[in-house]
């Protein structure tokens, strides 16, 4: 039986892979547990659908990358003299920061950022899409 899968099934295939299957596997588990949906032509609608929205999703994401290569993001902080910053700036606040700018992704920040001036932070975009943005901690006037 040719079943659509909904989810991704290990051993078998990919969210919205059209696989042959044998009969009682398809009903008794993939199914029934809705990891499938029999492929029929109105199913298989479904999938070209979900491919021409991944594709614009996909063009969307690399837009956002070129757009997020242009803007510095700045944080004012509290430093010594030496550019050690008192507190930290951590990954919640550059995501936040993000977010107020329009742009969603994961910020990929292993520690937080502790020293004043540029540094460049990987985030996530999704499928695959990844680029650095510019961080800039700046020590505020005395």
């Amino acid at each position: 039986m040719k079943v659509l899968l909904l989810k991704d099934v290990k051993g078998i295939g990919r969210r919205m892979d059209v696989k042959d299957v044998a009969d009682g596997y398809a009903r008794n588990f993939l199914i029934a547990r809705k990891l499938a949906v029999a492929a029929t032509e109105n199913h298989l609608s479904l999938k070209k659908q979900f491919e021409k929205e991944e594709a614009d999703l996909n063009a969307l994401r690399l837009t956002e990358k070129e757009n997020l290569g242009k803007i510095e993001f700045t944080f004012i902080v509290k430093a010594s003299k030496e550019g050690a910053v008192f507190g930290s700036v951590t990954k919640d606040m550059v995501e936040k920061k993000l977010l107020e700018k329009g742009f969603h992704g994961n910020i990929q920040l292993e520690k937080p950022l502790k020293k004043t001036g540029i540094h460049l932070v990987e985030v996530d975009l999704g499928q695959n899409v990844t680029t650095s943005i510019k961080v800039t901690l700046r020590p505020e006037e005395r």
